[in-house]
């Protein structure tokens, strides 16, 4: 009963990669082919190649669209505890310096990672949302709290795989 979540991005407005949306398609090919994953379990977020505008916004690898996928996995009835899930995403990441009022002292990791926060870019990153404020990238920190909320409501069974 393995679920998936399956992102490419391709299409950034700066620095455009190739190669992230094959490699999310490949990624669901072997799941269907190999290991009998029903389509139905698998949801894909693909970012547009070559800047094309896609016409289905929903389908699209935005902030708001990854992190109400992700969040998604927690609410799914069909999700059962303890059903492996698999998150995988292909395209830019980043790392920021963590500043000073970010700087927790009680955070157990070892030196070199406390220094920065690292994230995962959406396509529309460093964008202007409807409301006039700039779309930021998607923190370790944020994902790092959708998986505790997944794992508690779904068990220990999630795989992420980060190709950035």
């Amino acid at each position: 009963r393995i679920w998936a979540v399956l992102m490419g991005i391709d299409g950034y407005a700066s620095y455009p990669l190739r190669g992230c949306v094959a490699d999310a398609l490949t990624v669901e090919q072997y799941l269907v082919k190999d290991l009998l994953v029903p389509r139905e379990r698998i949801q894909r977020l693909l970012g547009p190649a070559n800047n094309n505008t896609p016409t289905d916004m929903s389908s699209i690898p935005s902030r708001v669209n990854i992190l109400s996928l992700l969040l998604g996995l927690i609410a799914n009835p069909d999700i059962e505890h303890g059903d492996p899930i698999i998150i995988y995403y292909a395209g830019h990441g980043s790392r920021y310096p963590l500043s000073d009022e970010d700087d927790d002292p009680d955070f157990d990791e070892d030196e070199y990672s406390q220094k920065f926060i690292e994230a995962l870019c959406p396509v529309d990153r460093k964008t202007i949302d409807s409301s006039g404020a700039l779309i930021p990238d998607i923190t370790d920190r944020e994902l790092n709290t959708i998986l505790a909320h997944i794992s508690r409501t779904k068990g220990h069974r999630i795989t992420f795989i980060l190709d950035c």
